[in-house]
């Protein structure tokens, strides 16, 4: 029988983080950061996390990942917001369905949602808590800065402040993205999940949505959701859920991934946090897929993973900017992002024209109109697919229900 393991508990590594210090650091592999100012202020973001928080328990998960089972009450979130958040009275809303049913599209019967590898509900809380990854000093050190931390570029193809050369942006993302300008509230599709490689450090890949306004150059907002690999970020080379808000064109302070400044709004005991590791499709065999999306209402921009409402980023976060009271634009895709002069792979690796069970796909992408109800939207290319990295191929408004508007993408990605 395999021992568990048991995580360093809850207070001493907290004692542990006041009274490390840069030079324990520094030298140590994997160690990115760049200064004792950057380590600095990497502790005092810990610090400033934790405030407050009480544990009753720890655990490690199977991916690594140690989870602190806190007093609710004591969350981060709850502490920035008064409170852990109630879910809506409603869901999203639904396509309708046709008025003559059409038959089951074959390749659905190859998909799966065997749920995150490891859920929340997996382990039963103790009694008035709920489970929180933590976060910790030895992973932000494997950034340069805090603010590495929370990068992530603006998307191609987006207008960028006067001050900003658009082509400055254009060197280090790549993408196979479908899109439509639409004011809505959100949108959603069922994401297929793969584990492409990506370098450690240098490279990652995404397969996301995005929910965008103020892509005119006033004040580019967004939600995003979908699965990335990086392994920077969680030390292993997995695909890991992840949410992510952007309120002020992507800069520094403005910009957050999952439960990170507690400014994701989490239920009491999610069916799955942001950050876990997703189960992955095989090639030629089961297909996994989940479906996610944004909901904006209750004054909250609500995140939904097959059917469970997982949290919210509430609109009053984005400071009365265009995302507060809608979207203008829903984009469908992949991104892979490089710091070298090589770019990783895509979804599966494969070109889209691979098609089912080889490439990477996202089926029933919807979106919601602002004037109410879901539709399947017509989808136009969108992004930066050149030269035989990768490739995309969009189908709109299919004849199966069960499919509506669907993607392929992706790519071995390499020189190009």
């Amino acid at each position: 029988m395999t021992a568990r393991i048991s995580p360093q508990p809850f207070d001493r590594f907290l004692e542990s983080v006041a009274s490390t210090r840069y030079e324990d650091f520094r030298r140590l592999p994997g160690s990115g950061v760049e200064s004792s100012a950057a380590f600095e202020e990497m502790q005092a973001y810990v610090l400033e996390l934790y405030r407050g928080v009480k544990a009753v328990e720890s655990s490690v998960e199977t991916d690594g990942q140690v989870i602190d089972h806190i007093v609710a009450d004591t969350h981060p979130a709850a502490r920035r917001w008064g409170g852990l958040a109630v879910a809506p009275a409603d869901g999203p809303p639904q396509v309708p369905e046709p008025d003559e049913p059409t038959p089951p599209d074959p390749r659905s019967q190859e998909t799966v949602r065997p749920g995150p590898q490891n859920p929340a509900p997996a382990r039963t809380s103790p009694a008035d808590t709920t489970p929180l990854y933590r976060t910790t000093l030895s992973g932000l050190c494997r950034f340069p800065n805090l603010a590495a931390f929370s990068a992530k570029e603006k998307p191609f193809g987006l207008a960028a402040p006067a001050a900003e050369s658009p082509v400055a942006l254009l060197p280090n993302k790549r993408y196979a993205t479908g899109e439509l300008d639409i004011d809505c509230l959100g949108g959603s599709s069922r994401v297929n999940v793969w584990s492409p490689f990506a370098a450690p450090s240098f490279q990652s890949t995404f397969s996301q949505q995005w929910y965008l306004a103020g892509h005119d150059g006033t004040l580019l907002q967004t939600v995003e959701c979908g699965w990335h690999v990086d392994i920077a970020r969680y030390h292993d080379a997995r695909p890991h859920l992840f949410v992510f808000a952007n309120r002020d064109n992507y800069e520094d302070g403005d910009r957050v991934y999952n439960l990170d400044d507690g400014v994701f709004r989490p239920v009491t005991n999610p069916y799955v946090n942001p950050g876990s590791p997703l189960f992955v499709s095989q090639s030629g065999g089961s297909q996994v897929e989940h479906r996610m999306g944004f909901f904006l209402t209750d004054n909250a921009w609500w995140f939904y993973f097959d059917d469970h409402p997982i949290g919210c980023f509430p609109v009053s976060w984005f400071n009365n900017g265009p995302l507060t009271t809608k979207a203008t634009r829903a984009r469908f895709g992949g991104e892979v992002g490089s710091a070298v002069s090589t770019w990783p792979p895509m979804g599966s690796g494969q070109h889209a024209t691979a098609g089912f069970g080889q490439a990477a796909y996202q089926r029933t992408a919807t979106v919601f109109p602002v004037g109410g109800g879901a539709v399947y939207p017509n989808l136009a290319q969108a992004g930066s697919v050149t030269g035989t990295c990768y490739s995309l191929q969009i189908t709109n408004n299919s004849v199966s229900y069960d499919w509506g508007t669907y993607l392929f993408f992706g790519g071995p990605g390499g020189n190009c």
